[in-house]
């Protein structure tokens, strides 16, 4: 079975006047038709998958999960807040992801690249 999946990479950088400068590939959030959450893998973490969740209660608003769980109901829930993403308007082509334990920031690109994929 053919499935889309987007893939949206992201960059470290330095936010300058509502640009990113200084990019850096780090890594990529992946996101598949039918579901709503994004899987994130960034190379420094390999093996590693994180989960970026839109809030319910902001439009703009993010949070980044460490663990995804299936539970007796057959419903999904993330487990473990690690980080948390904005949309800000001003920043038009990125959501930026704040990671506070590291003290990083990335900025993964609205603009998916289309990929098929075989499951």
């Amino acid at each position: 079975m053919n499935m889309q999946s987007e893939k949206h990479e992201i960059f470290t950088g330095f936010r300058k006047d509502n640009v990113i400068e200084a990019k850096l590939l780090v890594g990529a959030a992946f996101k598949d038709d039918g579901v709503s959450y994004y899987k994130i893998r960034l190379m420094m973490f390999p093996g590693y998958t994180y989960y970026l969740v839109k809030n319910q209660n902001a439009a703009d608003k993010y949070t980044v999960y460490s663990r995804m769980i299936v539970d007796n109901k057959k419903q999904l829930k993330f487990l473990n807040p690690v980080g948390n993403g904005v949309l800000d308007s001003k920043l038009q082509s990125y959501l930026e992801v704040r990671f506070p334990m590291l003290r990083a920031y990335v900025y993964m690109s609205l603009y998916p690249q289309k990929q098929n994929h075989k499951e």
